[in-house]
């Protein structure tokens, strides 16, 4: 399965969850690729932070290199997170803007059946680099804040699906980041009349309800880990759990104490 974290809009907490999501299929015994397509590298500086000779190694294996070759094996690099495999990403990803719309479905299938999952973290952008990843992909997933900035750029993703990517826009969901869960019911809190907004626009939004906490920032930086059966603080384990609720709709599992009680 194909996983693409996409938006248009910046700072939507894309590519943290794109990290948590592979990070907690790994966690329940996956094998998982993380393909970075974000010249941000965020996701590249997580799961390649200490690495030996890993900015010699990103010279070689990255995702320019994958894309130009259309391989996989012979670019991805073992992540320091058990399980999970990454495409580094690298500028030179900027002389792939003109590629052809299928390029990343050939990279993909170059690979076979070697991973159970692959996390695509795109940029904050459209162009033809996220169109390739939205074409490959088996469930495309935008995560949205609480303004109206959020929702043009979701309209537009919306459309440009309609229009560049036939058949790709039911594959397509929206899901709550940056939740308040204080606020939820209070009828005249922002965040609730933004949620009767956008429920009235989408029909394809989650029950996913990812929390504003700090714990997120605390898991990529300082690798803190998440845990479902922690006692403090409250936001981290409420992070834990609608991790673990979005992966459950991924896998069409439910979760247990064996494979995500941490992760």
């Amino acid at each position: 399965m194909v996983i693409t974290f996409s938006s248009l809009k910046g700072g939507v907490g894309k590519t943290t969850n794109a990290i948590l999501t592979a990070n907690n299929l790994a966690a329940r015994g996956y094998k998982v690729l993380f393909f970075d397509l974000d010249t941000n590298n965020s996701g590249t500086m997580f799961y390649t932070q200490g690495l030996p000779n890993i900015i010699e190694t990103i010279e070689e294996k990255n995702v320019f290199e994958a894309l130009s070759h259309n391989n996989i094996e012979r670019y991805s690099v073992e992540s320091r997170i058990e399980k999970v495999d990454i495409i580094p990403s690298h500028l030179n990803i900027f002389k792939l803007r003109g590629i052809g719309y299928n390029e990343l479905q050939k990279t993909i299938r170059s690979v076979g059946d070697k991973y159970d999952y692959i996390v695509i973290d795109t940029a904050p952008t459209y162009d033809n680099l996220v169109i390739n990843a939205l074409l490959a992909s088996d469930i495309i997933l935008t995560p949205i804040k609480f303004s109206s900035f959020d929702y043009t750029t979701s309209k537009f993703l919306e459309k440009q699906l309609v229009d560049d990517c036939p058949g790709q826009l039911e594959k397509w969901y929206l899901l709550y980041s940056d939740f308040q869960q204080k606020f939820a019911n209070l009828e005249t809190a922002p965040q609730t009349q933004f949620v009767k907004f956008f429920e009235k626009n989408f029909s394809n939004i989650l029950k996913i309800y990812i929390p504003r906490t700090e714990a997120a920032s605390r898991y990529t930086q300082m690798d803190e880990r998440l845990s479902v059966t922690a006692k403090n603080p409250t936001t981290a384990k409420k992070l834990a759990e609608e991790v673990n609720k979005l992966v459950d709709m991924l896998t069409g599992e439910k979760t247990t104490e064996h494979w995500a009680e941490k992760f």
